[in-house]
């Protein structure tokens, strides 16, 4: 077959077309990735000025000369422009206007002037050039680490064709050449030259389409591997690094260290602010992490809240809790959002969370990457139980631990399903007239097989895992249940007292739930008391007034329980609606040895009464501290000195008993 220019135009303009298809069809897959859209545009520009190139003769020179060749230049730039947007960088309608409109007014001028082929084609190429270098420029800028093989390739291609422009400016200027079409006739001098720049053209195309299949494969192997939302190793990733860094480190004999992390109070800032705060705050999160670490270091995110470091090649077991002490000093301080509750639109804030974390060694506490990450899970846990804020080391004993919690807590569920928990009352005594005037309402599980289990034991398990809200639910309804009973029976009204957990603050309608609960069982709205602890109050303080407000207008009485053991803080204790402070067992056990205790107590007293509440001591045991709080002018207590929580049918004995003395006075 002979190859001459025109049949190597004809190849080309099909190339053309199939590789319009192709970057059409790739534009239209992935509307995300500029640089297929560029290139379709130069496909079809470079396609329409070849057609007119080899048109000549069959249009008029003028058409085909300048706006052919226009085209051609504008296909060049697209095809720039394509490489600067594939690799992120910005590009302006300008480039034409420094490119395309000068070549096409200096072809019309040799056309009209100097009607010289020489001339027309030194413009071209000189044009061809200065893009060409610009897309080299601009690819040598931004190139990736991953896409190294494809754009060095491409850099090939473009500076071969660089050359083949400055060897075929030389060929002008040395070898005249007729003015008569050379496309389609005999005298072809730069025939070579088309040859291969129509090969190089087919080349280039190609290049960039699999420099799109690399970046697309590359992006694939990210989202496989890195977490979407910080771009830090999943857990894919982490474990391939740490089975890695365990070869490595036995047949070193070295030591390495995992961390495991998990935020204290991230779900609050979700639930006050919106998802989109809580996104920011975990690539903030992310970047103080990092800026804790050597290079050598990884740190992923798991998932949620919760991160992982690896620390490999440490000297000693306490390099980890010093890197420990600085994330958790560094996850303390307040973090400033700059976006804030999108329904609310509210504008960026201060929050503040905080990091418990558990440290797993290797070899000390496991050899395979698996056990590493469940012991650093393990030990993170004991950070939590420990008062947060802090880190632990793994340990045996800390296992056997964590594996008789994962039991209780399937039991607790099966207990919740076969209604297994019993709501047990603790008197609640009006000091002035020694009467009953109301009692608290605490769960306890009746174990089919260990009896009776104290809250103590599940309690922080249930507010854990969330089953606290089923359980905060049940006791409500079975404590208004039984208050209506004994209204019915005929006994006086009783105040009877409900622990709220603060999940059920932030996780559920608390005002909704407490309006169906009476509705449903009769009770009177007053005789309903609702105990919130100080530090439950405090982390909701930004909707908990309005919501006690709300309880407040259904006629339900509020209490703070275990006060004094908290915040303590005078200025919000004044905004929320309370009618009761519950005086803290702990400063009630020490009296009257303990100066301090009794100090204290009274001063809870007086501070109450100022503000307008009743207060109730909890757990009084002996007749001295009686004494002692009756001096002090306190108006309730609770605790075994009277009685200890009794099931409902003990209780209504007491009652009983209570009534039968008043009616034979």
């Amino acid at each position: 077959m002979k190859l001459d220019i025109f049949t190597s135009l004809i190849n080309l303009l099909i190339v053309y077309m199939v590789f319009a298809i192709a970057f059409a069809i790739t534009a239209r897959r992935h509307p995300n990735l500029d640089g297929p859209r560029h290139w379709l545009f130069a496909c079809l520009a470079l396609f329409t000025g070849y057609l007119g190139l080899g048109l000549r003769g069959v249009i008029p020179d003028i058409l085909s000369i300048v706006v052919a060749n226009s085209l051609t230049l504008t296909g060049g730039v697209f095809l720039w422009t394509g490489i600067r947007r594939f690799f992120g960088l910005r590009w302006h309608w300008s480039l034409f206007a420094l490119f395309v409109l000068p070549g096409t007014v200096l072809l019309s001028l040799f056309m009209t002037v100097w009607p010289s082929i020489p001339a027309r084609q030194i413009i071209m190429s000189v044009f061809s050039i200065l893009i060409s270098a610009f897309a080299i420029r601009d690819v040598l800028q931004q190139r990736s680490f991953a896409l190294i093989m494809e754009t060095n390739l491409f850099i090939g291609v473009v500076g071969t064709e660089i050359v083949m422009h400055f060897i075929r400016i030389t060929t002008l200027m040395m070898v005249p050449v007729s003015t008569d079409s050379y496309l389609l006739g005999q005298n072809q001098p730069d025939k070579l030259f088309f040859i291969v720049l129509f090969m190089l053209s087919a080349s280039r195309l190609l290049i960039l389409v699999t420099l799109v299949s690399a970046r697309l494969q590359n992006e694939l192997n990210q989202l496989a591997s890195l977490d979407p939302l910080t771009q830090l190793p999943n857990r894919r990733l982490l474990l391939q690094r740490l089975k890695h860094g365990i070869n490595r480190e036995r047949r070193s004999g070295k030591q390495m260290a995992l961390l495991m992390l998990d935020l204290d109070r991230f779900k609050t800032v979700n639930d006050k602010l919106g998802h989109t705060a809580g996104d920011e705050l975990l690539q903030q999160v992310a970047g103080r992490i990092q800026s804790r670490l050597r290079e050598a270091d990884t740190v992923a995110r798991l998932g949620g809240d919760e991160f992982i470091v690896l620390l490999e090649d440490i000297a000693h077991p306490e390099d980890a809790a010093r890197v420990a002490e600085e994330i958790v000093a560094a996850l303390s301080r307040p973090f400033q959002l700059l976006r804030s509750n999108e329904a609310d639109h509210e504008p960026g804030r201060d929050v503040q969370i905080g990091a418990s974390i558990g440290i797993s060694l290797y070899p000390q506490h496991a050899d395979s990457a698996e056990l590493l990450m469940e012991q650093a899970d393990t030990a993170m846990y004991e950070a939590k139980q420990a008062g947060r804020g802090c880190y632990a080391y793994f340990s045996e004993e800390l296992t056997i631990a964590v594996h008789k919690r994962i039991n209780l807590e399937d039991r607790l569920r099966h207990a919740i399903e076969q209604q297994e928990l019993r709501v047990f009352y603790q008197p609640q005594i009006d000091i002035a007239s020694n009467r009953i005037i109301g009692a608290e309402a605490l769960v306890r599980w009746q174990s089919p097989t260990e009896g009776l289990i104290a809250p103590i034991h599940f309690i922080p398990i249930a507010e854990e895992t969330g089953l606290i809200i089923a359980i905060g639910e049940w006791v409500l309804r079975e404590t208004c249940r039984q208050g209506q009973r004994w209204l019915a029976d005929g006994f006086l009204p009783l105040t009877l007292a409900v622990n709220v957990s603060p999940q059920q603050f932030r996780r559920c309608d608390i005002n909704a739930l407490v309006a169906e609960v009476l509705a449903e069982t009769g009770f009177p709205a007053g005789q309903l008391e609702l105990e919130m602890t100080e530090s439950g109050l405090m982390e909701n303080q930004d909707n908990v007034v309005e919501v006690l407000n709300n309880l407040r207008n259904q006629g339900i009485r509020l209490a703070i329980d275990d006060f004094g053991t908290g915040y303590s803080s005078l200025a919000y204790l004044k905004r929320f609606p309370v009618d009761v402070l519950k005086i803290d067992k702990s400063f009630i056990d020490d009296i009257p040895h303990l100066q301090d205790d009794m100090e204290i107590t009274a001063t809870i007293i007086a501070m109450g009464h100022i503000l307008g509440f009743k207060v109730l001591a909890e757990g009084v045991e002996t007749q001295e501290q009686l004494d002692f709080l009756r001096n002090k002018g306190c108006d309730a207590y609770q605790g075994y000195f009277t009685s200890k929580p009794v099931p409902a049918a003990d209780f209504t004995q007491l009652l009983q008993a209570q009534h039968e003395k008043m009616a034979a006075v």
